[in-house]
């Protein structure tokens, strides 16, 4: 699967069309839960691969958008 803002939009009209706006809510939240837990984890095999490649947190942090050399750090740690 690749990944494209048409298959965000695709999950977002599939949480829309759960007519009980209750379950709407207890399945987006459980959605944005695992959502966001992935992307931790996405953040954190970056840092750590940019690190292993041989820049330095403060690098590191500055690829990922600015960061800190500490955030980038904590990143990679899990944090």
């Amino acid at each position: 699967m690749t990944f494209t803002p048409d298959s965000v939009d695709a999950l977002i009209a599939e949480l829309d069309a759960i007519s009980d706006p209750a379950e709407r809510f207890r399945v987006a939240a459980a959605t944005e839960a695992h959502f966001d837990a992935g992307l931790r984890g996405v953040r954190q095999r970056i840092a750590i691969q940019l690190y292993d490649s041989g820049k330095t947190y403060r690098e590191a942090g500055e690829v990922m958008g600015g960061v800190s050399a500490q955030r980038a750090e904590q990143i990679a740690k899990g944090r």
